[in-house]
């Protein structure tokens, strides 16, 4: 018998044993819509950090108040008493806690919605607001870091 007879008959029984030492009791369940949302909301280049500061946004029919609920030096989350749109483009201000000056982002584009809170991506902002936002994010961290 040759090496490659004695292969063929021993290959097919230790995949059969180590199948069965691998198999799984229960099926991995699937990611509700619900989920799969969450995750793609939560897909991000830098780590937002959890805040709550005043902002007004605006857009080319009015105004809006709200809460920046989480902030990154690329965008923040939002909770809004007007409704956004996917897609939307706005201008928006977020004002520091500590009564410092505010920080004005020229151009930010809503990236996801879900009822009164959406997601923003910062696109345009003068040299000197990426300075204040910067900071702020330190100080954020430096905030919770201390507490």
């Amino acid at each position: 018998m040759s090496i490659l007879n004695v292969a063929d008959r021993l290959v097919p029984q230790r995949m059969h044993s180590v199948k069965k030492a691998f198999a799984m009791e229960e099926p991995v369940p699937l990611l509700s819509e619900q989920d799969r949302l969450v995750q793609r909301i939560n897909l991000r280049q830098y780590v937002r950090e959890v805040v709550i500061l005043r902002m007004i946004a605006a857009d080319k029919v009015g105004l809006a108040n709200g809460q920046v609920i989480d902030l990154s030096i690329r965008g923040c989350g939002l909770r809004l008493t007007k409704a956004l749109t996917r897609g939307q483009y706005l201008t928006l201000k977020v004002y520091p806690n500590d009564g410092t000056t505010s920080v004005q982002c020229d151009l930010v584009k809503v990236q996801w919605v879900e009822g009164n809170r959406a997601g923003v991506a910062f696109l345009r902002m003068s040299l000197e607001n990426e300075r204040r936002l910067r900071r702020l994010c330190g100080d954020q961290l430096a905030s919770e870091y201390w507490d």
